[in-house]
């Protein structure tokens, strides 16, 4: 099992700028990181190779346009 990492270094890692915590957190709140992190405290924990919501969706459609060809 990989480790986690925080919500904020996953941001830094995926964004450039990262979003704000807030935003970070209403994602993970609402289901928007895929796989979704878990929440110890105070902090949320997020598996490095995790996803926004937008980009699985993106990477879905374009599957989809290359399969209809």
């Amino acid at each position: 099992m990989p480790r986690k990492i925080t919500l904020l270094a996953w941001a830094a890692q995926q964004f450039d700028p990262p979003p704000v915590e807030n935003t970070l957190r209403i994602w993970a709140r609402n289901g928007r990181i895929i796989p979704p992190p878990v929440k110890i405290g105070r902090t949320y924990w997020v598996e490095p190779t995790a996803k926004h919501i937008a980009e699985v969706m993106a990477d879905d459609r374009l599957v989809n346009r290359l399969r209809c060809r």
